[in-house]
């Protein structure tokens, strides 16, 4: 499931694995990534399905560590990848626009796998979920919770996470001075 680009084929997949069915998914709709014609074809469903079709495709030895969708009319979707390189592991952060939206450092290593603070700090110095957020919603906690998603097989609490750094910046943004 983590070589999958795409949010849309990634949760039918998913739902085809669970109900027993996955024979009835198309071969193509299994691949990691699609050619031009077929994201053509599932835009024309909804532009939303188009998420993570346009990230850059994924090396042989490398699988997606973790990522995170916005409901943008787009879907559109930031990942974190690893492989091994010798001894360490390489991490690069990619996103659907050739690293347009891209902050900082988007690439580094590491002996062990990332903690759960390493991973985050690293994603998020990378790609600033918080102004992404504060552009589409300012002043509007709720609306900024709805408004992404995250996911990871090898961090299952990743999404908690980093809504509960959204709920703390915003109270430390908003909380009414004390007297």
């Amino acid at each position: 499931m983590t070589r999958v680009q795409g949010t849309f084929r990634r949760k039918l997949l998913r739902e085809a694995l669970e109900s027993g069915n996955i024979d009835q998914v198309p071969p193509s709709a299994r691949e990691s990534a699609l050619d031009e014609v077929s994201r053509q074809m599932i835009g024309r469903i909804h532009p939303s399905c188009m998420g993570g079709e346009y990230l850059p495709k994924v090396k042989i030895d490398e699988v997606e560590i973790a990522r995170i969708s916005i409901q943008s009319t787009t879907g559109d979707v930031v990942c974190l990848y690893a492989r091994p390189v010798g001894r360490r592991i390489a991490y690069r952060m990619a996103d659907e626009y050739e690293g347009s939206t891209l902050e900082g450092k988007s690439t580094r290593t590491s002996l062990r796998p990332l903690t759960m603070g390493e991973l985050m700090a690293f994603f998020l110095a990378s790609w600033n979920l918080f102004i992404c957020l504060d552009w589409n919603y300012e002043n509007d906690l709720k609306g900024k919770l709805a408004f992404f998603s995250a996911e990871s097989e090898y961090y299952p609490f990743f999404e908690d996470a980093l809504r509960e750094q959204v709920v703390q910046r915003e109270q430390q943004l908003y909380k009414e001075p004390q007297c």
